[in-house]
């Protein structure tokens, strides 16, 4: 018995080498960074925005300062590499004495269109769009790459991600919704150049999908 067990070892290592290897799709993060009201570390920027790494592009905020007690309301853009916030520096002597300040911030609308969650998954008839739009400014502030993974919606928060399948071929591709759009009646996604290649759509322009969300926001 021990040596049909020896023999079975070798190939049951073949075996297992030989399995097609899975992905598995984790539903994380179905809430849109938008604290209803936390406490920062402020300095300033020397730009005309304000930026934080922790809420939601585009939301509307107002921030208290814990030192002098004054406050703002000002619009915030999301910053991965802004630790805390940062806040426009004509607002520094109003704000505070020294070059950083903790503060109460709330969130009073959540990214442009106040949305805070999002569905595990959507679905629809996509579009797609390039060279006429390349190098163009999006929702996000970016400039549109067709040549990148990246979609609009209408109402995702901004930095959703996505994994798209054409449900007429069965092929997917990754994409962040960085965008809005499309303002075709009809069509719920406008995906980039090159997702709509992996999708293989350019013979049919407009596919009907399904997307699962993988991140919200962000």
């Amino acid at each position: 018995m021990k040596f049909l067990l020896f023999l079975s070892l070798p190939f049951l290592v073949v075996l297992l080498s030989c399995a097609p290897k899975t992905t598995v799709v984790r539903y994380e993060d179905l809430q849109a960074p938008c604290p209803r009201e936390t406490y920062m570390t402020v300095r300033y920027c020397p730009t005309k925005f304000a930026y934080s790494g922790k809420i939601q592009h585009l939301s509307r905020i107002k921030v208290e300062s814990l030192e002098t007690g004054k406050s703002v309301t000002i619009s915030v853009r999301m910053n991965k590499s802004v630790k805390g916030l940062c806040i426009p520096k004509k607002f520094k002597h109003f704000m505070s004495k020294g070059p950083t300040f903790r503060a109460r911030v709330k969130v009073l609308r959540c990214g442009e269109n106040g949305v805070r969650e999002c569905p595990r998954s959507i679905r629809g008839y996509a579009s797609w769009y390039g060279p006429k739009f390349h190098g163009k400014k999006t929702a996000s502030g970016t400039r549109f790459d067709m040549h990148d993974l990246v979609a609009a919606h209408r109402t995702l928060p901004l930095g959703t991600v996505l994994l798209v399948k054409n449900l007429k071929n069965g092929k997917t591709v990754k994409v962040k919704v960085l965008d809005r759009g499309p303002f075709v009646r009809g069509r719920h996604l406008d995906l980039s150049y090159k997702a709509a290649k992996k999708l293989g759509m350019f013979g049919d322009g407009v596919i009907p999908f399904v997307a699962k969300v993988i991140r919200c926001g962000g």
